[in-house]
């Protein structure tokens, strides 16, 4: 039984093994490109985070659904957790990162005065 076991095993390893040396190949360049990606400091990673959120939730603001009334006040909800203070904070980050590069250009991409136009 274990020399057939032991066959299996052989067998099964031949077949997976190009996978294994294929994935120890591309594990390093996507452990690269994910620390390159986050190499802005955590502050302002946290903002592009909430405000990403912040953005898409105003994008998608629904009709009233009478099938669906608490829709419109759980995004409501999202927006109000999401956007309340990022213009305030754009202001803070764009202040204290004016000299890091990838920071501005990064924060540019955001609306400066997005809270006045929040009535709800």
């Amino acid at each position: 039984m274990t020399n057939l076991t032991g066959q299996m095993m052989g067998i099964e390893m031949k077949r997976i093994a190009p996978y294994f040396l294929l994935l120890s190949l591309i594990y390093p360049l996507a452990s690269c490109s994910a620390a390159n990606e986050n190499t802005m400091p955590d502050e302002v990673f946290d903002y592009v985070t909430n405000r990403d959120n912040c953005d898409s939730l105003r994008g998608d603001i629904p009709d009233p659904d009478p099938a669906d009334p608490e829709n419109i006040n759980r995004v409501v909800s999202g927006i109000n957790k999401y956007c309340k203070g990022t213009d305030q904070t754009l202001k803070q980050l764009k202040d204290k990162y004016s000299r890091n590069e990838s920071v501005m250009k990064k924060l540019s991409g955001y609306e400066e005065n997005i809270e006045a136009d929040m009535s709800f």
